[in-house]
């Protein structure tokens, strides 16, 4: 069974929260981490959990989704899957037996479907509150283009022009994509 560790931005799970939710049963875990940019790490954490049945844990439910239709997606995703998921911030969900957590996934979906169109039941935006220039996300056809281009199939050239991004852009978004691959390649051990 696969252990993961989702962290987004800059919100850090400790270790000693993953020591009380899995009661020191699990030896390692895999770490996921996403920038506020991208949710690159969460889309290759749920691969892994497509083979095989999962745990996941993260620190808030804000995690999963910028807004409150995708984090209803995702915990439905979930339940779906047979993930069992473990938010710090909501106790009951840390109970790692599956039927106690697939009832609290149930109530948080519950709770979600009945207040997504609620003004007063607020999730994060995904705006940049910092301010500044607006972060550019990656093209949607990134994911098949850099391996093409890390094979030596298609020219940088090719690459940004397929992408529709200028050499700038494409350079940044290499190393940022590069350094959240690297990331979320990471497995931390208890």
């Amino acid at each position: 069974m696969a252990v993961c560790v989702y962290n987004y931005g800059e919100e850090k799970t400790g270790e000693d929260l993953i020591r009380r939710i899995c009661g020191g049963i699990y030896d390692s875990y895999d770490l996921y981490c996403d920038s506020e940019r991208d949710n690159l790490a969460y889309r290759m954490m749920k691969q892994s959990l497509s083979k095989e049945k999962g745990i996941v844990i993260t620190s808030c439910v804000s995690n999963l989704g910028r807004n409150k239709a995708e984090i209803l997606e995702e915990l439905k995703w979930m339940l779906r899957h047979h993930v069992t998921l473990a938010i710090a911030r909501y106790p009951v969900t840390c109970q790692i037996d599956s039927m106690t957590n697939t009832i609290a996934l149930k109530t948080l979906i519950n709770v979600f479907e009945n207040l997504i169109n609620d003004p007063s039941f607020e999730i994060r935006s995904g705006s940049n509150a910092k301010g500044g220039r607006k972060k550019i996300n990656f093209p949607e056809n990134w994911y098949e283009l850099y391996p093409e281009w890390t094979a030596k199939k298609i020219t940088a050239v090719e690459f940004m022009k397929k992408a529709g991004v200028r050499k700038g852009t494409f350079y940044h978004l290499v190393k940022e994509y590069q350094s959240l691959l690297s990331a979320s390649k990471q497995t931390m051990y208890l």
